[in-house]
C-alpha cells in the first residue's frame, strides 16, 4: 500500500492546493481593487499615444494656455471639469432609466 512518506506527501500536496486556492481568492480581491486605477492608466496612455501621433494638438493647447493666462485658464478648466462631470451623471441616469440606449450595447 502507501508508505508513510507517500501519505505525508499526499497530505502536503492537499495543504498546498488549499493554500493556492486561498491565495487565488486574495489575488482576485486585489485585482478587483486595481481595476479602476488600471483603466485610468489605460486612458492616460491612450491620450499620450494620441498626442504623440498628433503633436499639433499639444501645440495648440499650449498656445491657448499662454494666450489665456493662468487665471482664465483655471476658470475655464473648472468649468470644463464641471460640464464633463454633469454630462457623465446625466448620461448615466439616462442610460439607467432607459431614456437613452448606449451605442456600446447594440
Amino acid at each position: 500500500m502507501f508508505t508513510e512518506q507517500q501519505v505525508a506527501l499526499a497530505l502536503r500536496k492537499e495543504r498546498l492546493i488549499v493554500n493556492a486556492g486561498q491565495q487565488r481568492g486574495e489575488l482576485a480581491l486585489i485585482g478587483e481593487r486595481l481595476r479602476k486605477p488600471c483603466a485610468l492608466a489605460d486612458k492616460v496612455m491612450d491620450a499620450g499615444r494620441y498626442v504623440k501621433a498628433h503633436p499639433w494638438t499639444a501645440g495648440i493647447a499650449v498656445g491657448v494656455a499662454v494666450l489665456m493666462g493662468r487665471r482664465h485658464l483655471f476658470r475655464l478648466a473648472g468649468f470644463g471639469w464641471t460640464a464633463w462631470r454633469a454630462w457623465r451623471v446625466v448620461g448615466g441616469f439616462a442610460r439607467q432609466t432607459g431614456f437613452i440606449k448606449s451605442f456600446k450595447n447594440k
